[in-house]
């Protein structure tokens, strides 16, 4: 296989070059520096690979951490000139014999990374993937480069990390290794399950802890005797001949009886506490009576201890009062309204009777208007003057009151200054006269509407005058009953609130119906209910022995909450007769004396059990631990026997490399090349036992590249299907690589096609490249050189 042509876009110093390599056996890229001969190169690796080997490890080098490592990317891969979302893109046309094949591969990021890639073949990516693992594999830049990187690396390199790179040169021990470590695997697997196995047994804490509940039980086993007293139906009195379940069973009962007795007793004690607080509420409400009882009087009278209504009515009439509108045009609603509200101090009867005289004097003078308008109907101006006429005190006072403020009156009609000093006979005289001729009667009429007018607006006046007064008077009296009664509530609500309290306690208390004498009663009544310190003592004593023995924890419980949770263990509700604690005691005693020999059986057997689980568990992780000791035994055996083999081919690989090493260099060592395996690494040595690495300056370094080279490619014929390689600048070796002989094996190696099929040769020294094409034209070896032009 043979790459013909490539496509490179965006690819490092390329934005979209195509390279055409004629299909040639040997391609020569003799171009200065800096032309782009490397990055061809390297855009066929990353092709095939997704990275490029050289540039990889360099990178790793240098890039410790994160940041460090996105701040080395820049650059890496894609054109300095493209996008941050434009795709890198190479296209490689494969020849295989008859066939070709077009693989490509693009990425957007700028990164070394083969998971950041996609190759395709005829736009499947599975067909890609397929075609890699076949002829491309893991370890491309390793097999088929040799350039200056790799002569610096092999410097640094560290023991254990030579075995890969003399890989090639011995037996593939995998398979036995794989077994080895499945082997190991397997140790390890039987080592969990021995640890399960283990998990499994009894403590021996377990066992020990059976076999101090033996000693108790056994002691608790001595017979004793059911009393016959019987505490409910159907008691078994003879209990020796009962089972197992028939003894928890009745043993059961006799504690339901025992809970039922501490729940009378708890009642008693429950009760007795109601009646404590009781006593604390009405010692409470006898003091009220005491200190307040007329105040208590006045506001039960009030209501106020079954709502606040008689304060909301009261503020609201007043809100209403303030709210009422005393002028002419309402002064009659709101003395309804005032009627309505029944307020002391307005009548009723002097409101209707100043109505109605108010009423018929608007009647009287609206027919006074009718008569004035009918008789003056088509004479305004007789209906002006008239009007006039009728108010000429108004005039006379409207003239003396400008001439004392101006020192000047003018007449209001003509504007003469005469007016000042006319007499009051002489004004309106003209009007009068003209009334005289037109009509007397008008005028007549004029003068009595306007004293009708006036008896009407003073009428008016007194009634919102009454009632402004009544008004004040009233909003007065409510705020201050409002006030009065808001602090009465302030001061009894407490006394209120202590009645309801015993109102729930006592149903047929009335606050209406209370008073000190009945209070009183009440307190003498609760008191008379309450236990004796001594008799309440004692109902707490039996209780609580009870609860003790039935192995209740009420330490930390109030009365109420046991009385609460003992409800819910009873059962059922039994008629118990002749209750005793002793008798009670005696009962359970019995049934646990039987109970324990029962159990003394149980545990017996139960520890035996024990002992012959661990027993059997034992032999089984002995059996286990036989088998994993096989195992690593074996496992360790197999990696000894692959570390001999391994060590011995070793051996025979250094003088394989010697053979290439001498042939290639200019002036001979013979200081020999010698592999030795030890402590899980590689060391390359001399005869005398010396690092090649330290010895050999760096130019010897690059011409045992070369040899490696060379030898491993040998090494790998057999199993390699792409024998394309690529070998880059010998400038650092020149001085010390022998030219011809190299020739002449890279001729030799191209001639025969059995090991390399094309080769991709690189160097910008115009005398290796003379040479190079002297000896492939000799051989008849077609190839393809490309110079600067190539590459623009």
């Amino acid at each position: 296989m043979i790459v013909r042509k490539i496509r490179m876009i965006n690819f490092r110093g390329f934005s979209d070059k195509i390279i055409d390599f004629n299909a040639k056996p040997v391609v020569l890229l003799s171009a200065a520096n800096g032309i782009g001969k490397t990055t061809t190169v390297d855009a066929i690796e990353w092709c095939l690979t997704g990275n490029i080997g050289r540039l990889k490890t360099a990178f790793d080098a240098r890039s410790t951490n994160d940041t460090e490592r996105k701040m080395n990317t820049d650059g890496i891969l894609k054109n300095r000139y493209a996008g941050a979302k434009t795709k890198v893109k190479v296209v490689l046309w494969l020849v295989d014999g008859d066939k070709e094949i077009i693989l490509c591969r693009e990425q957007t990021k700028d990164e070394l990374d083969p998971r950041s890639s996609k190759a395709t073949i005829d736009g499947n990516e599975e067909m890609a993937k397929s075609f890699v693992r076949e002829y491309v594999g893991d370890s491309f830049y390793n097999f088929h480069f040799c350039d200056v990187q790799k002569s610096f690396n092999v410097q640094s390199k560290k023991r254990k990390d030579l075995k890969d790179f003399f890989n090639e040169f011995i037996t593939n021990y995998d398979e036995c290794k794989m077994v080895a470590e499945n082997l190991e695997l397997f140790a390890e697997d039987v080592d969990r399950y021995i640890e399960d196995k283990k998990k499994q047994k009894v403590p021996q804490t377990a066992i020990e802890d059976r076999k101090n509940q033996l000693s108790k039980v056994r002691e608790d086993a001595k017979q004793v005797s059911y009393p016959s007293t019987i505490f409910y139906p159907d008691e078994k009195t003879d209990i020796v001949g009962l089972n197992k379940e028939e003894l928890s069973a009745q043993k059961a009962e006799v504690c339901n009886c025992g809970y039922q007795m501490v729940r009378e007793e708890l009642y008693k004690l429950v009760e007795n506490e109601n009646l404590k607080t009781q006593q604390a509420v009405i010692k409470k409400i006898a003091f009220y009576w005491e200190t307040k009882e007329e105040h208590i009087q006045r506001a039960v009278k009030a209501g106020l201890s079954k709502n606040t209504d008689a304060i909301i009515s009261l503020e609201t009439k007043l809100s209403r009062l303030k709210g009422l509108s005393l002028a002419k045009d309402t002064i009659f609603q709101a003395g309804e309204a005032m009627i309505a509200f029944e307020i002391d101090g307005f009548m009723k009867s002097d409101f209707d009777m100043d109505k109605k005289v108010i009423k018929e004097k608007e009647e009287n003078l609206k027919k006074l208007s009718a008569e004035i308008e009918l008789l003056s109907k088509n004479n305004k101006m007789l209906k002006l003057l008239s009007s006039l006429s009728a108010n000429k005190q108004v005039v006379i006072e409207h003239r003396d009151a400008v001439l004392k403020e101006n020192g000047l009156a003018r007449c209001p009609v003509c504007g003469s200054k005469s007016f000042s000093t006319m007499e009051e006979a002489l004004i309106l005289k003209e009007a009068d006269e003209y009334i005289k001729q037109n009509g007397e009667s008008v005028k007549e009429k004029e003068v009595q509407k306007t004293s009708l007018q006036t008896e009407i607006e003073t009428l008016y006046q007194k009634i919102i005058n009454y009632t402004k007064t009544v008004v004040e008077k009233e909003k007065e009296r409510l705020e201050a009953e409002i006030n009065s009664l808001k602090a009465l509530k302030d001061e009894i609500q407490p006394y209120f609130d202590a009645v309801k309290i015993l109102q729930k306690s006592r149903g047929e208390i009335n606050v209406e119906g209370l008073n000190i004498e009945k209070v009183g009663e009440l307190l003498d009544a609760v008191e008379g209910m309450l236990l004796e310190e001594a008799e309440e003592q004692n109902v707490r004593d039996v209780y609580q022995k009870i609860l003790t023995v039935l192995g209740y924890k009420f330490e930390n419980e109030t009365v109420q909450q046991t009385y609460a949770k003992v409800k819910n263990l009873i059962t059922i509700s039994y008629e118990i007769s002749d209750f005793s604690y002793d008798l009670f005691v005696s009962k359970l005693n019995a049934i646990d004396s039987i109970l324990a020999n029962h159990t003394l059986h149980d545990l017996n057997q139960k520890l035996e059990e024990d002992n012959k689980k661990n027993q059997s568990l034992d032999e089984e992780i002995e059996e286990l631990q036989k088998l994993k000791d096989i195992a690593s035994w074996r496992a360790r055996g197999i990696r000894e026997v692959v570390e001999k083999l391994s060590k011995d081919e070793y051996e025979k690989v250094g003088p394989t490399l010697g053979k290439f090493y001498n042939k290639l260099i200019r002036f001979n060592s013979s200081n020999g090349i010698n592999i030795v395996q030890e402590n899980e690494g590689i060391s390359l040595i001399d005869d005398k036992g010396k690092s090649i690495v330290n010895v050999l300056s760096n130019g010897q370094i690059s011409v045992f590249m070369l040899a490696h080279f060379f030898a491993g490619i040998n090494a790998r014929n057999d199993r390699e299907k792409m024998k394309v390689y690529f070998i880059d600048d010998l400038t650092a070796c020149m001085d010390d690589v022998n030219m011809l002989a190299f020739m002449d094996l890279l001729k030799y190696q191209m001639s025969s096609k059995a090991t390399m099929e094309q080769l991709f040769f690189i160097t910008c020294d115009d005398r290796i490249s003379k040479l190079l094409k002297y000896k492939l034209s000799g051989r008849g070896i077609g190839f393809c050189e490309l110079l600067e032009a190539d590459f623009m």
